[in-house]
């Protein structure tokens, strides 16, 4: 019987740290995509200013397709998040 217990529970570790594995992986390898995607922007001259702007844009737009939901200040909470993603950005390329 506790043959039995060890071996399901070492199967069991197998299983989650190769689930784990799979998951840093795909972190990582979005991660470094996301980044790269910046950089070659940057590199052609779109600033971090231009991205946000239209990501702003995409927001309001996919925003606007809820029904109901125009009471929301949905320019305020866009800005918001565009200037925190803003100085995140100026922290990390300084």
């Amino acid at each position: 019987m506790e043959l039995l217990l060890l071996a399901a529970s070492i199967i069991i570790t197998g299983m989650v740290f190769l689930w784990l594995v799979r998951v840093i992986k795909a972190t990582l390898r979005t991660a470094l995509l996301i980044a790269a995607i910046v950089f070659a922007l940057q590199f052609f001259g779109i600033g971090s200013d231009r991205i946000l702007a239209q990501m702003q844009q995409i927001f309001q737009s996919l925003w606007r397709l809820i029904p109901g939901q125009q009471s929301f200040n949905l320019d305020r909470a866009v800005y918001q998040i565009t200037q925190a993603a803003q100085s995140i950005l100026e922290q990390f390329s300084s």
